[in-house]
């Protein structure tokens, strides 16, 4: 179904009537204008767009419920690099007092300008500490711009820990940045302080890769709080006061004077090179030593307003030999924060290959598994069954996170009045939803690039429920890099109907792998279903469609837990059922259709009898909470398919349609169990050529009326714990995905909006939004999805079973 040419030519605005291939370039609008539609819809949680990083108050209303509040001294034992003992303490008073143009007269230590020469002395204090100074200075510069390519962004600091030649520079680079101070000589600004080095902090995390935590230090008048920021949680000091307690103040500073590079949080299995590009580092588990991979360009880049979270990166790179020369062609590098306790996408995927191999090695004794198992089989036997699966060449996991102390406490107020903070929803990019992915985040590997769509027209998010901020424990997070050989597109870049359509049709084979083994993915989205081939640009070579992201995949269990961590959002392609946690089978609507009230009957027979089945329905063994299951995950791939032909083709009359669907969960639930929606796809699909086609508006309609007989029939018998009661709708989706291929010829060529910055660069892999606890991604318009964490992007997943702890 793949169209053999591009006419890019005829370039007008978009049509109300069907769109086919012979009239669809007349229907391409606003591509020489540079509108741009990123590849993968977000969540609710801005991922940091150009607009929403302009204002610290989305940071500060994203990150109510990130912050934990300890004593000075748990924080000095937690987190400082290096916390100097008394002897060492009174050593370096010592020196002050030889030194410091204090120690002459009234010392006033609320001086700022005073503290370069306190760390001055503290330095000189080295010999005697046993320590080495590092090559970070601090620098006074009151209201000093930070250098950012983002247009809007306006953040400046006070003060800080530089490293050495970057504080005389027009603007800081953020890669200078070991510490961000704030000075404020009115203890009533203390907000303002405080969301001025959050700000500054939260750009400093996006902008270096390298970054695993960062500090800070605010100061109102007399009274100081020290900051920590990590992937897992941010964590906050109480105050001292520094006139009542000059040494809490030398032995912080002297912290960040002596400590190592890898101490004020820079990664030291990743270097930044001079022209901007980084290699990383990863064992060789053939030897002892190390592989270096070499950054070539950026492939997602996930900013976010919430320094908790997965922050998913993705790089094509070259591998390099010893002396740095490059070896071989390019690969994909994956760098995420997991859940100290999730398991990595390689131990996912082997696992997943070994229950695959397992259930084709002997016959199945499930006759409704058999056709399944025969039709594959030689796919399996012979291992080719693999290439619908990304090739993961090597992984690592490395860091992890610092554990909070345990005497902390949430706290709140510290950026925003807490009477704002009780209206706002949680719905951030920290490890609950973790984007869009699920095993999470979340998020997906391309779901989560910067997002660059200016120009595209806004749309007001509706029916957005609040709500409350759940107890987190704070897991650590743990830093996972994974080198993937297949450099593909997603299936929202693609740029052709044809070609997405038989992506998605090629998808159902690893699904139906994926049932026979017992597995469900619970993340679908468009930037996790692949498209590869030896060349991209070759549009004569058939695609190979690849499943991605496995990060959330689990085995399948039917059980009934209580989500643990409950989080809501409005995902583009989360199933129904798993969006309201709730299964669309109603045993009250079976009860009813039974019978009304017969004005003959006795109202108090009519009445006891209705008790009666009110009392069967509440002792029925009916569940209580949806569980992802096989059919979610097909469900998934449709909404991809819908939101490709509603919000992806040049047409008013689609966008119309699709814009109410995707930002609107009522709409959504109108659109999946309405009595028909073959109306409204007519207006803009391909109409029948004869009363006997089948249309490709009827399979997309077919294919939502089976599924909601499959969702209702399925749990009305007790049978949604059974893997075999769902090869039914598989095989429908088959059927209908080889019918609209009958038909391709009236739709394949239809051109789609992509992204056209980047719709010639090559993507792999999808950084997803966190772990049914991972990042979300805010976005404004139906048609901006790409390419998770931002804007995880990646859907979020709105539950999280205690078995996800597992």
């Amino acid at each position: 179904m793949t169209p053999k040419n591009e006419n890019k030519s005829n370039l007008q605005g978009p049509s109300d009537s069907p769109i086919t291939s012979g009239n669809h370039s007349a229907n391409i609008s606003n591509l020489e204008a540079g509108i741009l539609f990123p590849d993968t819809p977000c969540s609710l949680t801005s991922f940091g767009s150009d607009v929403e990083l302009m204002d610290p108050t989305t940071i500060a209303r994203e990150m109510v419920g990130e912050f934990v509040e300890c004593s000075v001294i748990d924080f000095i034992k937690t987190y400082l690099p290096f916390a100097p003992n008394k002897a060492q303490t009174q050593c370096i008073v010592q020196r002050l007092l030889q030194e410091s143009p204090l120690a002459g007269g009234s010392p006033d230590i609320t001086a700022f300008n005073g503290w370069a020469d306190i760390t001055k002395a503290i330095a000189s204090a080295a010999p005697e500490v046993g320590r080495q100074v590092n090559q970070f200075k601090y620098h006074n510069m009151p209201n000093k711009r930070l250098a950012s390519g983002i247009r809007g962004l306006n953040n400046r600091i006070d003060a800080g820990f530089i490293r050495k030649g970057g504080e005389g520079c027009k603007e800081l680079s953020t890669t200078d940045i070991a510490v961000v101070i704030e000075h404020r000589p009115l203890p009533k600004l203390y907000q303002h302080n405080a969301l001025k080095a959050v700000s500054a902090n939260v750009q400093i995390m996006n902008d270096d890769a390298r970054r695993m935590f960062t500090f800070g230090i605010t100061v109102e008048s007399s009274e100081v709080i020290l900051w920590y920021h990590c992937r897992s949680h941010s964590a906050v000091s109480k105050r001292f006061n520094l006139v009542k307690k000059p040494h809490l103040l030398l032995r912080v500073l002297a912290a960040f004077s002596f400590a190592t590079e890898e101490q004020l949080g820079y990664d030291p299995m990743i270097t930044r090179e001079q022209d901007g590009r980084y290699t990383f580092k990863l064992p060789d588990p053939t030897s002892s030593g190390f592989q270096n991979f070499r950054t070539i360009k950026t492939l997602s880049e996930y900013r976010t307003n919430n320094i908790t979270g997965r922050m998913t990166r993705v790089y094509t790179v070259n591998k390099l030999d010893g002396e740095g020369k490059v070896v071989g062609g390019p690969l994909v590098l994956k760098d995420v924060w997991l859940d100290k306790s999730a398991k990595t996408e390689g131990e996912i995927q082997k696992e997943i290959f070994k229950d695959i191999e397992e259930f084709w090695a002997r016959p199945t004794d499930i006759q409704e598994m058999k056709k399944i198992q025969d039709t594959h089989k030689h796919l399996v036997n012979s291992g080719e069954y693999k290439k619908y699966f990304l090739e993961i060449v090597l992984d690592h996991v490395g860091t992890v996170t610092t554990e909070r102390p345990r005497a902390s406490t949430l706290r709140r107020g510290l950026l925003l009045d807490s009477i704002w903070e009780t209206d706002i929803p949680k719905l951030s990019s920290t490890s609950t939803v973790t984007s869009q992915g699920t095993g999470t985040s979340s998020t997906s590997v391309f779901s989560e690039t910067r997002n660059t769509n200016a120009g595209t027209h806004p749309i007001e998010f509706e029916n957005i429920d609040k709500v409350p901020v759940s107890h987190r424990p704070f897991d650590p997070k743990k830093r996972y890099q994974v080198i993937f050989k297949d450099v593909c597109r997603t299936v929202g870049q693609l740029k052709f109907l044809g070609e997405v359509v038989e992506v998605l049709r090629q998808t159902l084979i690893p699904l139906q792998l994926l049932l026979c083994a017992g597995w469900v993915h619970r993340d679908i989205s468009s930037g996790n279903i692949l498209a590869h081939r030896a060349n991209l640009k070759a549009n004569q070579q058939p695609w190979q469609a690849k499943l991605a992201d496995f990060e959330y995949a689990k085995k399948f269990s039917h059980s009934y837990l209580t989500p643990r961590d409950p989080k809501t959002g409005t995902p583009y392609f989360m199933p129904l059922e798993v969006m309201f946690n709730s299964y669309l089978y109603d045993p009250r609507l079976q009860a009813a259709a039974r019978g009304e009230y017969d004005i003959k009957q006795p109202l108090e027979d009519f009445i006891r009898e209705r008790k009666k089945q009110r009392a069967a329905l509440l002792q029925s063994k009916s569940p209580k909470y949806v569980i992802h299951n096989f059919q979610h995950d097909l469900e998934s791939v449709w909404w991809i398919l819908l939101w490709t032909v509603t919000c992806r083709i040049y047409s008013n009359a689609a966008f119309a349609y699709g814009r109410r669907i995707f930002v609107n969960q009522n709409e959504r639930r109108l659109c999946f169990t309405a009595v028909s929606i073959l109306d409204e796809l007519e207006k803009f699909l391909p109409t029948p050529k004869s009363e006997d086609d089948h249309t490709f508006a009827e399979m997309i309609e077919n294919l939502r009326d089976f599924m909601n007989s499959h969702y209702i029939s399925r749990v009305a018998g007790d049978n949604q714990g059974k893997p075999e009661h769902y090869v039914g709708i598989f095989n429908i989706f088959t059927i209908c995905f080889n019918t609209m291929e009958r038909t391709a010829s009236d739709w394949a060529g239809i051109h789609l909006i992509v992204d056209i910055s980047t719709q010639n660069q090559p993507v792999s892999v999808v950084p997803g939004r966190r772990k049914r606890t991972r990042e979300e991604e805010s976005i404004a318009d139906a048609r901006q999805v790409d390419g998770e964490e931002r804007s995880e992007a990646k859907m979020p997943k709105i539950e999280e079973t205690l078995e996800d702890r597992k």
